[in-house]
């Protein structure tokens, strides 16, 4: 039973994180995070098609990452975990950490070369 449940949720895990593993995707969480937005504003601001950006929200919104208003005919989009934010802030550092570390060893290694030299 615990295997059942814990592949499940690893399951789950992982879709979660395919919501988020396209970089349009991150960018319009982010711009979500400033406040409620429609589709032709995120479009704009992302420099992409109202279809792609559509198709993007979708995503989200199925995965229950956004929530959706109504005001006539236009529909806002907005967080529906403002915690996605510091889970993409993790993301973030952790990437941040890799870079720093590989930066390090590049140097490490011209300092040998040049040593040697």
């Amino acid at each position: 039973m615990m295997d059942v449940l814990s592949t499940e949720i690893t399951t789950l895990q992982a879709e979660f994180c395919t919501a988020v593993a396209d970089p349009n995707r991150v960018q319009i969480v982010y711009q979500l995070a400033g406040g409620p937005r429609n589709v032709k504003s995120l479009a704009r601001q992302l420099g992409l098609s109202s279809s792609a950006t559509s198709r993007h929200l979708k995503v989200l919104r199925e995965k229950e990452l956004v929530a959706t208003r109504r005001e006539g005919h236009t529909v806002y989009y907005s967080l529906a975990e403002p915690q996605l934010i510091d889970a993409l802030n993790i993301f973030l550092n952790i990437l941040n950490n890799q870079l720093t570390h590989r930066a390090n060893l590049i140097t490490l290694e011209r300092t040998c070369d040049d040593s040697v030299a």
